[in-house]
């Protein structure tokens, strides 16, 4: 009886000892399993780390698109005037006292093309950004009819009291104003809802600039034999050239302009106005003379615009 009580414990501590030595063959060797084992980099983590930098790479490049479009198209509408800065004579007396009034537009179009330079490399809190606006092209093109539904608007029989061999420029008469310039300025580009949560807001943008320019302009005025107040058609070559020769006056100065837009993505619409100080003279000064007249322009535009990359 003794030796079996004593074989039955022999065999209780054996069993106890190869279970031991079984579970320490199962743990793998080169972990520490007395060290906290909350530090174990598991496939979850490695997951959950590559699936935020994926999100952080996929936001930046969607917020470089965001700001990527720095230039601009515009295609526009104009309303212009021409105004005198000064007393000028039209030599006859009968219409608008003989002065040149304000000309209004009846119609105008234009296109400017221009881009951006930021002046700071990321948006400030990803909602706004400064720029400096360079427009290389601003090409303007109004038509302004003539003045007292097109009768008697000059007079070749009237000269200038300066040189009696030049005649008073044709102002009344319907005419093309042909413009282009370039300008510079600041802007600044607004971003308001690239907090929200919907990634198509983020494309909405409030553009704000003001530039100063230089421009020329070509003042082409149609012929219009029948508006001479001088009825004598004797065709000797002075008044002929005056009636049937072209009539073009080149004038040019600074420009100011201020304007907004809203656009999203690649397309918006804004609003421009442009007020300039001109000189104009004649490019015929054997007939006209070469003196030089001022003028101030004032142009409103509303465009369509296409913002590009």
């Amino acid at each position: 009886m003794k030796k079996l009580l004593f074989l039955s414990v022999v065999s209780l501590f054996g069993i106890n000892a190869f279970g031991q030595n079984v579970n320490e063959l199962d743990r793998p060797a080169n972990i520490d399993w007395s060290e906290d084992s909350t530090e174990i980099v598991t496939i979850d983590d490695i997951v959950k780390t590559q699936q935020g930098l994926t999100s952080n790479q996929f936001e930046e490049s969607h917020f470089q698109d965001v700001w990527s479009r720095k230039g601009y198209l515009n295609l526009s509408y104009n309303t212009a005037t021409l105004t005198p800065d000064e007393r000028i004579q039209t030599g006859v007396p009968s219409l608008n006292g003989g002065l040149v009034p304000e000309f209004k537009s009846k119609w105008g179009a234009s296109l400017q093309v221009g881009r951006g330079y930021k002046l700071h490399k990321k948006p400030i809190a990803n909602i706004l950004q400064f720029y400096i606006d360079y427009r290389y092209i601003d090409l303007n093109v109004n038509f302004i009819e003539h003045e007292n539904n097109g009768k008697n608007l000059y007079d070749t029989s009237v000269k200038l009291p300066s040189d009696e061999r030049k005649f008073y420029t044709p102002w009344n008469l319907e005419k093309y104003d042909i413009n282009y310039g370039m300008a510079l300025g600041p802007s600044i580009t607004v971003a308001p809802f690239t907090s929200a949560s919907g990634s198509g807001l983020h494309y909405l943008h409030v553009n704000m600039w003001y530039q100063i320019g230089y421009h020329a302009s070509l003042l082409l005025m149609k012929n219009d034999e029948d508006a001479d107040v001088n009825t004598d058609k004797t065709a000797y070559s002075k008044v002929e050239k005056v009636r049937e020769g072209i009539k073009l006056d080149l004038g040019h100065g600074m420009t100011n302009a201020f304007g907004f837009s809203l656009t999203w993505k690649f397309i918006g619409v804004g609003f421009e106005h442009r007020s300039a100080g001109l000189k104009y003279q004649s490019l015929d000064k054997d007939t006209y003379g070469d003196e030089k007249y001022k003028f101030k322009s004032s142009t409103n535009r509303v465009f369509l615009q296409f913002r590009l990359k």
